[in-house]
């Protein structure tokens, strides 16, 4: 596997990651060419490829690497797709290999030479944590907590001095120039930057009751002709269930079924076989239930989507950043969390040497930060708020995007034009104005003035 070039070593002394997370992985390598010395502090085994780790508790359900994710790893740690390929990922095109339910209809399916890796998260995480151990500057604090950050000075803006660490044996403090939060959504940063005199953080919360189980099986060959993924998504607010079978390593898939406000089963095995009965359309069940299960049925509850509107902070510290779930976290069932971590490391690696020349802050790189979750918070939230249940806030666009959504998800069913636009704007490698096309948009008006318009 080949390693991060050094560019511009030495520009800083040393930085330390919270979190061995996808996205704290990714942001590790990229200060690595920047910093002397990165630490990484992982509160659970680092090292442990095969034990249950409490500190990512979605790591049995479907997983989903966006095309413009993938770009971004490839190009942080070369080779890294084929080394998730040479462990058993399938890779499949998002338009032919995918038999995809939505709005009511199949989508017909045409090659749109966008591709997805579907393996395992464990994989994705072993993989990235190989690669990680390899780059030159970065070291592991396997098995320990920071339990607060240190500031010096007291005028602002203040900076962080170091953190305090928890390794089991007592605290003890670890000087640095640079923190990164990459803890997840647990965090405890709002507590410590609270404490420490910088105010309360915003927060702005999309309840949704969201909850979804998993289980693995033995793949069935007969349908390896067919679709390499089964994907059932429901017709809101009518129907609140979505359910999706995706290939995974070692000749397995992986079973997902879940849902908004209750609607998503425990861990019976008849329930879970139940909730899959019950999709909009019977697919899904009818594979599975002649299938092999190979796992329990594991199942996961969050209260909804999250962000920490940490660019309202008046007085941002300098030598302090923060990423991934820490910073939002949103519906997994639309996969785009490991895509956003991803994006947040490409945002620091293409700024952070402007903010160590002193020539922008850490306040506009943390504010370049939270703008990067803007796409993806409002295409996760407008989507959740087809349900009137949902407690949010609505703005006066959300009406016109689910009419044009619901429009847009018809037309792609029969349109390949629209169903590759869909897919290369969900795969965050062409603009949202795509969809908004004089083609696109014509079709939609067309099929809303005369809905039973044929002509695609």
């Amino acid at each position: 596997m080949t390693t991060l070039p050094p560019e511009s070593a030495g520009r800083g002394r040393h930085a330390v990651v919270i979190g061995g997370s996808v996205t704290g992985c990714l942001t590790a390598a990229v200060l690595a060419r920047r910093f002397e010395r990165v630490t990484v502090i992982e509160k659970s085994n680092f090292y442990d490829e095969t034990g249950p780790r409490q500190s990512i508790p979605q790591e049995h359900h479907v997983h989903l690497l966006l095309l413009r994710g993938k770009q971004i790893i490839e190009g942080i740690f070369p080779g890294i797709l084929k080394a998730l390929e040479h462990s058993g990922a399938q890779v499949a095109d998002l338009g032919h290999d995918v038999k995809w339910y939505q709005g009511g209809r199949w989508k017909n399916r045409y090659r749109s030479g966008i591709y997805a890796h579907y393996c395992s998260r464990r994989l994705i995480d072993n993989q990235l944590r190989r690669c990680l151990s390899q780059v030159p500057r970065v070291e592991v604090l396997s098995g320990a907590r920071v339990t607060r950050l240190e500031f010096s000075g007291h005028s602002n803006p203040r900076a962080v001095s170091g953190v305090v660490i928890d390794s089991g044996s007592g605290e003890h403090s670890l000087a640095c120039d640079l923190v990164v939060d990459a803890s997840g959504r647990g965090t405890h940063l709002p507590t410590w930057l609270k404490e420490a005199g910088f105010g309360a953080v915003e927060t702005s919360v999309v309840k949704t009751e969201l909850g979804y189980a998993s289980r693995i099986y033995r793949r069935l060959p007969a349908f390896a002709e067919q679709w390499q993924v089964l994907l059932v998504l429901p017709t809101a607010p009518a129907q609140s269930s979505m359910g999706v079978i995706s290939p995974i390593e070692g000749n397995r898939w992986m079973v997902t079924t879940g849902g908004w406000f209750g609607n998503f089963p425990g861990k019976d095995p008849d329930e879970f076989l139940q909730a899959l009965a019950a999709l909009p359309v019977p697919d899904i069940h009818e594979v599975i239930r002649d299938a092999e299960p190979l796992s329990d049925v594991f199942t996961f509850k969050m209260p909804g989507s999250s962000r920490r509107h940490y660019d309202r902070i008046e007085h941002w510290p300098t030598g302090l950043l923060v990423v991934g779930d820490a910073l939002s976290s949103m519906n997994p069932l639309y996969s785009q969390g490991m895509t956003i971590g991803a994006l947040e490391a490409d945002c620091i690696d293409q700024h952070i040497d402007a903010v160590l020349g002193q020539s922008i802050s850490f306040q506009q790189l943390q504010a370049s930060l939270c703008g990067v979750v803007d796409g993806a918070w409002n295409m996760a939230t407008t989507e959740d708020f087809r349900f009137p249940q949902t407690q949010g806030e609505r703005s006066w666009r959300t009406g016109f995007h689910h009419w044009y959504g619901a429009g847009l998800g018809k037309l792609s069913a029969s349109n390949r034009r629209a169903l590759e636009t869909q897919i290369g704007v969900t795969n965050l490698v062409m603009e949202p104005s795509r969809l908004y096309s004089p083609a696109i948009v014509s079709r939609i008006a067309l099929n809303a003035i005369f809905p039973g318009n044929t002509r695609q």
